[in-house]
């Protein structure tokens, strides 16, 4: 039963915005022990439903700008190629080191973009 009112409440989380595969994966690795390459794949799953449920809305309210959808779709396809082959290049402790490195700059990315606006609609 906690685990159905966790799912629902990282999917409410989600649906409000807040980045809720991250919070998915905490749950199931510390909370349920679950092996981390388990959680990651639950967790692409999880974002199935989730993206399929958004979709849906979406779909519903015809807010799909269907050129961006086209030429996103085209440059994913090439990214996940290429930095498919890139991949096979490096070992996988220098992938952990970037991949880490990339979520610290992202994170400080966010902060700084959020002080950024909060200072400007001060007086």
């Amino acid at each position: 039963m906690l685990n159905i009112i966790a799912s629902f409440a990282i999917a409410l989380l989600s649906g409000m915005g807040v980045g809720s595969g991250g919070l998915f994966v905490i749950w199931l690795t510390l909370v349920e022990s679950t092996p981390q390459l388990t959680a990651q794949g639950l967790n692409l799953l999880f974002f199935i439903f989730s993206s399929g449920a958004s979709l849906l809305i979406h779909l519903s309210k015809r807010k799909i700008a269907w050129g961006a959808v086209a030429l996103l779709t085209l440059t994913g396809i090439g990214g996940a190629f290429i930095g498919g082959y890139i991949s096979g290049l490096i070992n996988a402790t220098s992938m952990k080191k970037l991949f880490g490195a990339m979520l610290i700059l992202s994170g400080l990315a966010s902060l700084l973009k959020k002080r950024r606006e909060v200072s400007k609609s001060q007086p």
